[in-house]
């Protein structure tokens, strides 16, 4: 089984709702996808919008991932804000918590160090 996490952090409003639109094609479509086994969505922090989803083989989350609304909302991505994921093989089911630590072991994290966890319901001051 392929495992595959996404964290995405919107940078503004308008680039929220914009996303919200993406997300919800692209989850629609992902549940219709050859292989799919499990999906999720979660919000670990304010404006950081994550995923969990399990699939049969790499080969149907790239199919996946490179089609549709899902590629649509990659193209647009850089509009909205800025994402990490991974992947990798397991014999398991995996949780939230343990997708993210791993997810941040790999890519780091979307949240400056320096910008304290009770800041992030605050965007900054730029658009799209």
């Amino acid at each position: 089984m392929y495992i595959s996490v996404t964290s995405f952090l919107v940078k503004s409003p308008w680039a929220n709702v914009f996303f919200q639109m993406h997300a919800m094609s692209s989850f629609m479509q992902a549940g219709k996808s050859k292989g799919i086994i499990k999906t999720e969505t979660f919000s670990p922090f304010r404006r950081v919008y994550s995923t969990l989803t399990h699939w049969e083989s790499k080969e149907d989350m790239l199919r996946f991932r490179n089609s549709g609304a899902h590629l649509k909302a990659m193209k647009l991505s850089a509009k909205m804000g800025h994402g990490i994921t991974t992947g990798w093989e397991s014999d398991v089911f995996i949780d939230q918590e343990l997708a993210l630590k791993r997810l941040h072991a790999e890519k780091g994290s979307l949240i400056s160090k320096d910008e304290p966890k009770s800041k992030l319901g605050a965007y900054p001051q730029r658009g799209l």
